[in-house]
């Protein structure tokens, strides 16, 4: 068993995350935190072990970073300005404090990572857990500008998708074909996959794709100018990938779309660690999900403001198709597609 108690963790949080008057007039400590302003958005995601991640695939800490960047997203995706939250944490009692605060640090990397200047570790809870979970409450804000929706696409309207689509979801398949062979008879399967995930993890060709499965990055900069300079209709995070998240704002909007997925061109390097887990790259990109890229619509007169934020960003930007008063329609080679859909989902469901 460990030998840490829940006063240990909370005073290694106020450590790492102290009180920030220009945050809060009461912080970690008291039963609630007081604002020292009000914020227009606010999002809560949760992140479980072996529903959301798995510790033989990543660290304790790789979890955490990956939750704050999810809640991070959600409030690029209105175009807000990512703020102060706090975090429900569930241990097990086995875990080592060495893995306890590697989490409480990383969500620390995670906000010098993405840069962010109001965003701040405020409060929460720790319990004990049978397995390690993340619930962060994230609250954001939009200075001076309207937020932007999922309901504002109209006919006409550019589909742009901005990020790299599909890095995580080799990142994945990377690691369930490694753990896959690693399952033998008579091994010891736990230590073989682990064995087998460091094997990996040193063969730099591949870092790239885990490094955007474990730590994914969002895009909170050009979203909140984008944002603030009017340029998008609608907007949204791809947490869930572009064929399952496009059809969630188009519905929302009304309309409907025409897809080229020949936009979607994958980097040699995508290609050739797509093959070696036998995994079409131009899937990855159009149903892979937790890449925490854009998904947002346009009128064509703003598309090329937005092309050159994300030169200056250095972020990749795609035009992938048009909004249409139509159903939505999947094209390749200029043919009807029938590419399976393969993106993941919690509960089976399928978009139509």
């Amino acid at each position: 068993m460990a030998s840490w108690t829940e006063s240990q963790i909370i005073e290694d949080i106020q450590v790492v995350f102290p009180t920030r008057d220009d945050l809060v007039s009461r912080g970690i400590g008291d039963d609630c935190a007081v604002m020292r302003q009000s914020h227009d958005l606010v999002t809560t995601d949760a992140s479980i072990e072996n529903v959301h991640f798995r510790l033989d695939w990543m660290t304790p800490a790789d979890a955490a970073y990956r939750c704050l960047t999810s809640n991070i997203s959600d409030i690029a995706a209105m175009g807000g300005q990512p703020g102060p939250f706090t975090l429900a944490l569930g241990l097990p009692k086995s875990m080592p404090f060495d893995d306890v605060h590697g989490i409480i640090t990383a969500l620390r990397t995670c906000i010098e990572d993405h840069d962010l200047r109001h965003c701040w570790l405020i409060g929460g809870d720790v319990v004990r857990s049978q397995t390690l979970m993340f619930s962060i409450t994230m609250f954001g804000s939009c200075p001076g500008y309207a937020p932007v929706m999922r309901n504002g696409a109209r006919p006409g309207d550019d589909i742009l998708v901005l990020g790299s689509p599909g890095l995580s979801h080799i990142g994945l398949s990377i690691l369930a074909r490694a753990s896959d062979n690693a399952c033998v008879p008579g091994a010891n399967q736990t230590n073989a996959r682990r064995d087998c995930t460091s094997q990996i993890t040193a063969d730099q060709a591949f870092n790239i794709f885990l490094q955007a499965f474990r730590r994914p990055i969002a895009l909170p900069s050009i979203a909140t100018e984008i944002a603030r300079q009017a340029l998008a209709t609608a907007m949204m995070d791809l947490s869930d990938g572009i064929r399952t998240d496009l059809p969630r704002l188009l519905a929302q909007s009304g309309c409907g779309a025409r897809v080229d997925i020949d936009a979607l061109v994958p980097t040699a390097e995508m290609r050739e660690a797509a093959a070696s887990c036998g995994l079409d790259p131009v899937s990855a990109m159009l149903c892979g999900g937790e890449d925490f890229g854009l998904l947002l619509t346009s009128p064509p007169q703003h598309s090329d403001a937005i092309r050159h934020l994300a030169l200056h960003f250095g972020t990749p930007c795609r035009k992938i198709g048009k909004c249409t008063r139509a159903s939505l329609e999947w094209f390749e080679s200029g043919l009807p597609s029938d590419r399976k859909d393969t993106s993941f989902t919690h509960f089976g469901e399928r978009n139509t």
